[in-house]
Parts: structure tokens; C-alpha cells; sequence
């Protein structure tokens, strides 16, 4: 009977019994009745073996696992790297196999019947538990918080005014330095303190101003390590001001002060740009964010992991990264993915971090020896941070500790540049 287990348990979850299988398949029931006794239900219903069942379990310095154990196989059985696993008792989600080995031989059983057993060695290490971006989009669309937040009314907002743009590039929070090694120290508190500064800064600049819109962007890096193990998303270790979630609630705190400080005066787009620490925890760190803004028309988020975004300001499009691609390729990038509106646009820029130090390019001489950039100016923004150990070590150095703003207006392009600076 060519038929196998996963066959008719499919038809008899279809048809609902073992007789209307038969009609369904033009098979003789007597005779489905026997195979189902024999293949079904002789293998749940066996008997305990009469082999021994031993086993063993090493756990070896590398990583990997070794299981021995005498296992049993049917004949409608493929060997496969997740069966093994299973006839191990391991679950294949949680473990990779890397070499297994099958000695085989014919046995009795106390009925008599002839079974074949196998003396199984399996080789395996346990996966890496990634949690990947679909992950967190379906555990922020069904998650339900009880509290809501109420509405921030912009208090300056004009439909005519102008459009603040706020970077936050870099902020390495959590970043450890200590002042004997890397000339000024850097930990949790620093960073609340230096964003407190600039805050205020930027909310006193903004007496007087008529404003449309403030977008906050921010330009990759906000957390300085991707997990609890104190390493990047490459996995670089780095030295961290406390465990993971510390310096998560403490920077959650401190981004949704600010968005609201921010909101008071006019509706606010926060756009969120993965950098190269912290592309899961600081995109759940956004998502978490828009979540206290949850039904407030006054905020907008665009939290996709896309690392090259852009928005048309009526005249003006602006272009965001993280700004660690390589060189050449950064002029090119803002043209072709924002093609048609490269095309409405007057003026145009790229924004970016990554390099920690201010650097403003308007041709591409500073990539090539071709021709000047098409109208394009790159600008790569300075951080508030400290420098690490290694990047103090290396000698790179930043002449300010800056938060820059920038005011745009639709038609005539870049009105100011701002410069919260620390001191």
C-alpha cells in the first residue's frame, strides 16, 4: 500500500474516520485497517523495549554536545538531522547538528518479531537565539498597555512656519570611559546630564520661532551594545555603564522627556536609522517609544530598519544614514532611492554620524577625482559622547561636543544651523 503515516493522518484529519479514508482512496477498509494497526498504531502502542536504553550526555568546552544512545527507526522514517534530534529528545529549534553516526543491527523482540536498533552518537551545539526585526514588529503590534498617554498640545506650532530638524547621532549611551585612561569620563549619568543640556538649549532657541514641524532623527548608535553580553551587533566587546536593561529604561526615560519637551511647541516625526552597536536594541528602543505616543496625532514614528531614509520638505530634501557605508557610495545612494523626489528638490543633503567629529562635503573630491556631487551636500555630525578607551587609543578625536539642529524653510532651503554645545 503506497501510503505513508503523514498521508493518511492528513486524510483521516480530512474525512474523520478510518472508513471514510478508505471510500475517499477506492482502498479496501479491511486491509487500511491492518495498515493502520501495524504503522499507526503498533508504534504508539508498543510495548517497552526490551534493549537497553541507556544513555549519555558530554558537554565539551567548544560548545558542542555529544548524545549516545541506542535508538529505534522505522522503516517509513527518513534520517534526517532533525529525526536524530528528536530521537535524542532534543528540540531541533534549539539546537544545530554538527555530525551524528548510525551503527545498526537487527534485534528481537519479547514478541519475536525482528526490530532494527541503531547505537546513535549525535554531535550537536545549541543556535544562537537571534531575535530578528519581524520578531519585534509582531510583539509591538500585539502587545496591549493598559496606561495611555495624554495629549501634548504644540503650543507653536503655525501651518506656516518653518521645520526644525533635531539629529541625534551617536549617543553611545551606556558607554563606560574613565578620565585616567581616555582624558574624560563617560557613563549613564553624563549622558542624561549632556541631554538635559541640550534640550533646554534647543527649547530656548525656539522662543519667538514659528514652527511646522520638528522631525527628530537618530542617526543610528543610540545604545552603545546590542545585548546582555556587553558586545556590538558584530560582536565587538565593548565596556558598558551597567546590564543591558539599565542603560535601555534609563535611555527610554530619557528620549521620551525629550520627544515631549519637544512636542509642546510643535508635532513631531521621530525617525529612527539603525547603526552598527545596536541594530535590535536600538530599534526595539524606538518601538517601545512609539508606544507611549500610542494615539496621539501630535507624533508620528517611522520605526523600519531601513538604513537610508529621506523626506521632501516642498523644496528641500534631506537624506539620513548612519553614514558607515563606504565613502563612494555616499553621494549616490539619495538620487537613486529618492528619485523622483531628487527631482522636485532645489536643495538637497545627507545627514549623517558614525565619525563622532563634524565634516561637510559639497563635491566629490573627498571620494573621487570626478566631478562635483549634483547639488548634494554631505554633512557628518558631531556626538555628544566621550570617546571609548579604544577610540582614544587610536587617536581619534572630536574638536566639540555638540547636538546641531537645523531650521529649514520649504521654499528658500537652510535658514540656521544650531550648535548645543558642552562645555
Amino acid at each position: 500500500m503506497s501510503l505513508t503515516v503523514e498521508e493518511y493522518n492528513k486524510l483521516l484529519k480530512k474525512h474523520g474516520s478510518i472508513a471514510a479514508v478508505a471510500r475517499a482512496t477506492g482502498r479496501n477498509e479491511r486491509s487500511l485497517r491492518r495498515w493502520v494497526n501495524k504503522h499507526i498504531k503498533g508504534e504508539t502502542n508498543a510495548p517497552k523495549p526490551s534493549y537497553d536504553t541507556k544513555t549519555s550526555f558530554e558537554y565539551r568546552a567548544n560548545g558542542d554536545c555529544i548524545s549516545e544512545r541506542i535508538i529505534e527507526i522505522s522503516s517509513l522514517e527518513d534520517i534526517t538531522p532533525e529525526l536524530m534530534m528528536k530521537k535524542h529528545g532534543l528540540v531541533p529549534e534549539k539546537w544545530e547538528v554538527v555530525a551524528y553516526r548510525n551503527n545498526f543491527w537487527q534485534s528481537q523482540s519479547k514478541g519475536g518479531g525482528a526490530i532494527t536498533l541503531y547505537q546513535s552518537k549525535l554531535t550537536v551545539k545549541p543556535r544562537e537565539q537571534l531575535v530578528s526585526f519581524e520578531d519585534i514588529d509582531e510583539y509591538f503590534q500585539n502587545k496591549e498597555f493598559k496606561h495611555t498617554k495624554p495629549l501634548v498640545k504644540p503650543l507653536k506650532y503655525n501651518p506656516d512656519g518653518e521645520v526644525l530638524e533635531v539629529c541625534l547621532p551617536d549617543l553611545h549611551s551606556g558607554l563606560l570611559s574613565w578620565r585616567m585612561e581616555s582624558s574624560a569620563d563617560y557613563d549613564l549619568k553624563i549622558v542624561k546630564e549632556r541631554f538635559d543640556i541640550c534640550a533646554l538649549d534647543i527649547v530656548a532657541r525656539c522662543q519667538g520661532k514659528k514652527l511646522k514641524k520638528i522631525i527628530v532623527v537618530t542617526l543610528g548608535d543610540l545604545l552603545h551594545v546590542d545585548n546582555d553580553t556587553q558586545t556590538t551587533t558584530k560582536g565587538t566587546f565593548q565596556q558598558v555603564d551597567g546590564r543591558l536593561s539599565k542603560i535601555f529604561n534609563t535611555t527610554l526615560d530619557m528620549l521620551i522627556d525629550f520627544i515631549d519637551t519637544l512636542g509642546s511647541m510643535a508635532p513631531v516625526e521621530v525617525i529612527y536609522i539603525p547603526g552598527n552597536h545596536d541594530k535590535v536594541t536600538g530599534l526595539m528602543l524606538l518601538k517601545a517609544v512609539e508606544k507611549a505616543y500610542r494615539g496621539d496625532s501630535n507624533f508620528i514614528f517611522d520605526t523600519t530598519p531601513n538604513p537610508q531614509k529621506s523626506r521632501l520638505l516642498g523644496q528641500v530634501l534631506i537624506g539620513w544614514t548612519h553614514g558607515d557605508m563606504p565613502k563612494q557610495n555616499m553621494p549616490n545612494w539619495l538620487p537613486h532611492r529618492a528619485r523622483k523626489d531628487y527631482g522636485q528638490s532645489c536643495f538637497a543633503e545627507i545627514h549623517a554620524g558614525h565619525q563622532h567629529s563634524t565634516k561637510t562635503i559639497e563635491s566629490r573630491r573627498d571620494f573621487t577625482q570626478e566631478e562635483e556631487v549634483s547639488g548634494i551636500v554631505i554633512r557628518y555630525l558631531p556626538t555628544i559622547c566621550n570617546a571609548s578607551y579604544w577610540e582614544h587609543q587610536q587617536g581619534y578625536t572630536s574638536a566639540s561636543k555638540t547636538m546641531m539642529c537645523f531650521v529649514w524653510n520649504e521654499e528658500t532651503g537652510l535658514r540656521e544651523m544650531w550648535h548645543s554645545n558642552i562645555i
